[in-house]
């Protein structure tokens, strides 16, 4: 026999198998992201720059005229913030006799992982950026309340940001929330108490849609878990620059008889506005 497909180096097999891979990896990892579709977003996939320029409009106010009288000029100074696209990837080994005595079916498990993996990367840097948020509402080492969800929502009403808003907390918030929302009376809820599938299925309140995330960022020295309340989509004060989505390449090593599996993808994030109308940090207990 011959011109048979195999998984040696270079073959037609070991492009299939990465090309299989590959799509769990992008499957995965765009599975797994809570914050890109919740974010503003620039794609220059297609472009030949990294680097993306968010413009920031000042707030113009108009004023009475009078009868022939010229109208003063108003300036008109824009702003701009940077954001630049760079690598991040993770790599794993896999050796010949792992993934031929391995129970776990070959190496699509392995792909998934990495795909939640480069997931979680694109989460966390996200979420890093709520820091910059001038505006937060909570307090150290203590429990999320109902209070601070609609303190949240009031600072970005009142900063005149744009709806439909949306909130990514920590699941020890969205736990202490419900156990808020549990011993919530008639005076919140019109009844004698709050309704069991708004504290079970917790997908939105007061007409915010909630998001939960493992990967919101440990403040304080620890002690405090840091989630967010944004506007969501293009009026996000947060930004992902997309350059270039998971990618994954294998390479063979021979002499530790192994394969090697890269993911890597080329992307930035930055608070882009900072104000209060871009979102609110919500700062309460870790635990």
């Amino acid at each position: 026999m011959a011109n048979e497909v195999t998984t040696a180096a270079g073959s037609a097999g070991e492009l299939v198998a990465a090309e299989i891979v590959s799509r769990l990896v992008i499957d995965a990892a765009y599975g797994e992201a809570v914050m890109p579709p919740l974010v503003r977003v620039a794609d220059i996939s297609e472009e030949s720059t990294l680097t993306v320029d968010f413009p920031k409009w000042p707030l113009l106010s108009a004023t009475d005229l009078t009868e022939g009288t010229d109208a003063s000029n108003s300036a008109v100074n824009t702003s701009s913030i940077g954001v630049t696209a760079d690598e991040a990837g993770i790599m794993i080994t896999v050796t010949d006799m792992l993934l031929t005595s391995s129970s776990l079916g070959g190496l699509e498990p392995y792909a998934m992982e990495l795909g939640k993996a480069l997931a979680g990367k694109i989460d966390s840097d996200l979420l890093a950026e709520v820091a910059d948020f001038t505006s937060s509402v909570g307090a150290t080492g203590v429990d999320m309340t109902e209070a601070n969800f609609l303190e949240a929502i009031y600072t970005l009403e009142s900063g005149n940001a744009v709806g439909p808003f949306v909130a990514v907390l920590h699941p020890a918030q969205v736990h202490d929330l419900r156990t808020a929302l549990a011993a919530s009376t008639g005076a919140v809820w019109g009844g004698a108490s709050a309704p069991a599938e708004d504290i079970g299925a917790f997908g939105s309140l007061y007409g915010v849609d909630v998001f939960k995330s493992t990967n919101c960022a440990s403040v304080n020295a620890n002690a405090d878990r840091q989630g967010v309340m944004m506007p969501m989509g293009n009026q996000s004060g947060l930004a992902y620059v997309l350059k270039t989505g998971a990618r994954t390449e294998f390479q063979r090593d021979a002499s530790l008889r192994a394969t090697e599996i890269v993911v890597t993808a080329i992307y930035g994030d930055e608070c882009v506005n900072t104000a209060s109308n871009g979102g609110v940090a919500i700062i309460t207990d870790h635990e």
